[in-house]
């Protein structure tokens, strides 16, 4: 079967003459009705138009005018609401863009224009995703055909979503028509790949965890921010971070978020602070359920079928600006600041996961310690070409992020781009707000039952670790601790002046690494993700 699939692996449309006679045949059949059709009215009224010059022109002028504007109408008509014009249309663009960078092998004939024959390319395209192959194998366009992935990226209006390199051929993944992708705010929630955000869109906070959302004003971000509450609400604990008292307080009542959102300093520290012990109350849990069930290696929270919990914090460096004005709370902060570092670094497992919301990003506005492990991030709305590069990283530092305002002469808001840290980011269309008659955020949350987590925090004493103690419940010899502790602050990680369950956990990962023949190196970064 394998060796059957390799045989007749469909690469898509071969691209060539055939598109022009398409596009022309197309053209034909949509003129074809109106012609029959005056082609009867001329008929009938032939004796009036044979005997009036004047009649005859002014009709005839009437005839074209009437089938060429009808005809454009409906091609027009059809390559906007159907995806297999839309997949003609794709196809003649490309075949142009060969055409007219001269991307084809003349041919020479005798006492006749030169023929051409164009390279293998092909298209295969779905409802979101265009997919342009080339033939390489050392030909004449190889080394076009290895940049031409940014000219088709302008070209279709797209996002180039990766490119797939295998023998011989070179692939472009391109997003399309990302907006017929999208969903109603009403419809976000928690399904096998994640909290879907649009029918192909999905953040798998499981395995790519915490988020990172900026959006500028009048983006979209409130209800980016509410669409994703609606979802996760339904899924765990949600505590949320409102400094500005803007988008949020409103909800502070309701049963589901009763003190669960907070937006005066010391509270929104205290919150901080008491998260991140709640993820280590979860990593005892989780170790106690381990040596219940005699397995060998901790899993992650799902396995032991526990609620993940989430902290949303709305405009963070407002957040950080209250925090460090108030100096009375300056070493509280700095502690909070810390905790949330250790939530992003070590949460994962646990199921303890950060939603940092912001405007503009600037380069001092989020540590680089959050940028390197906040793994999903979202832009709504018109930001800075700089903003996109803090946010999307070196890979995507040479895409052109476009702002759109209008699409089809409709006003269009909540559109940016998803990407995960590392990977090309794609156009993207947040969920939209229903019409209020039908719908309100508050109203809906209203009927939601409140989840908690599996613990009683009051019940529960979270065990710490001296160094020695920790390196003796490893049974490591101290100088091997050492040498583990030494790999993971070279990559980043710090530690307080004790040791935490958290850390304990994270050692042992990558102790077992280091036992399977990885190099220090690699077990402490996979320990570490």
């Amino acid at each position: 079967m394998k060796l059957l699939k390799q045989i007749f692996y469909f690469r898509g449309i071969k691209i060539g003459k055939k598109e022009k006679i398409v596009s022309r045949m197309t053209v034909t059949i949509l003129l074809l009705p109106f012609l029959l059709l005056f082609g009867l009215l001329t008929y009938l009224l032939f004796s009036q138009l044979s005997s009036n010059l004047y009649f005859l022109l002014v009709y005839f002028l009437f005839v074209v005018l009437i089938s060429f504007i009808g005809t454009f109408i409906l091609y027009r008509l059809l390559h906007i609401k159907f995806w297999f014009f839309k997949k003609l249309g794709n196809r003649r663009l490309l075949y142009r863009h060969l055409l007219e960078n001269k991307i084809y092998y003349p041919i020479k004939r005798k006492e006749k224009p030169d023929k051409i024959k164009l390279p293998n390319v092909y298209l295969k395209q779905n409802k979101y995703t265009i997919v342009v192959t080339f033939q390489l194998e050392g030909r004449q366009f190889q080394d076009k055909f290895l940049n031409i992935g940014g000219a088709l990226e302008v070209m279709y209006s797209a996002d180039m979503m990766g490119r797939i390199d295998e023998k011989g051929y070179i692939s472009y993944v391109y997003s399309a028509d990302t907006i017929l992708g999208r969903i109603s705010a009403k419809d976000v929630r928690v399904v096998d790949k994640g909290l879907i955000l649009m029918e192909d869109v999905f953040w798998d906070f499981v395995h790519n965890p915490h988020l990172l959302i900026a959006g500028g004003t009048g983006g979209g971000k409130t209800v980016l921010l509410r669409s994703i509450l609606n979802g996760l609400l339904r899924e765990g604990l949600v505590e949320i971070l409102d400094p500005k008292q803007a988008d949020f307080v409103s909800l502070a009542e309701l049963p589901v978020l009763q003190d669960r959102v907070v937006f005066e300093v010391a509270d929104m520290i205290n919150k901080i602070i008491e998260f991140k012990e709640n993820m280590e109350i979860r990593y005892a849990t989780m170790r106690q359920l381990q040596k219940e069930k005699n397995q060998k290696e901790l899993g992650n929270f799902q396995e032991f079928e526990l609620k993940p919990a989430f902290l949303i914090i709305d405009e963070f460096p407002s957040l950080r600006a209250m925090m460090s004005e108030d100096r009375e709370m300056m070493l509280e902060a700095e502690r909070a600041m810390g905790a949330l570092k250790q939530i992003i670094l070590k949460g994962r497992q646990a199921g303890f996961f950060a939603i940092i919301a912001t405007q503009n990003v600037k380069a001092d506005d989020l540590p680089s310690t959050f940028k390197d492990n906040i793994m999903t991030r979202i832009s709504v709305g018109r930001l800075s070409q700089f903003s996109y590069e803090v946010i999307f990283g070196e890979e995507n530092k040479n895409k052109y992020f476009k702002y759109i305002e209008q699409i089809n002469g409709e006003r269009v808001y909540g559109r940016g781009y998803f990407g995960v840290f590392g990977s090309p980011a794609r156009e993207f269309f947040s969920p939209e707000l229903p019409d209020v008659k039908e719908f309100s955020f508050y109203d809906e949350f209203e009927t939601l039952e409140r989840l908690d987590l599996e613990f009683d925090k009051q019940d529960v004493v979270i065990k710490t670790y001296t160094a020695k103690e920790l390196s003796d419940e490893l049974k490591l010899d101290y100088r091997v601790f050492k040498k583990y502790k030494s790999e993971f602050e070279t990559v980043g990680q710090e530690f307080d002046k004790t040791f935490s369950m958290s850390d304990l956990i994270m050692f042992e990962r990558a102790i077992s690494y280091k036992s399977s023949g990885k190099t220090y190196q690699v077990a402490i970064s996979e320990a570490i993700l």
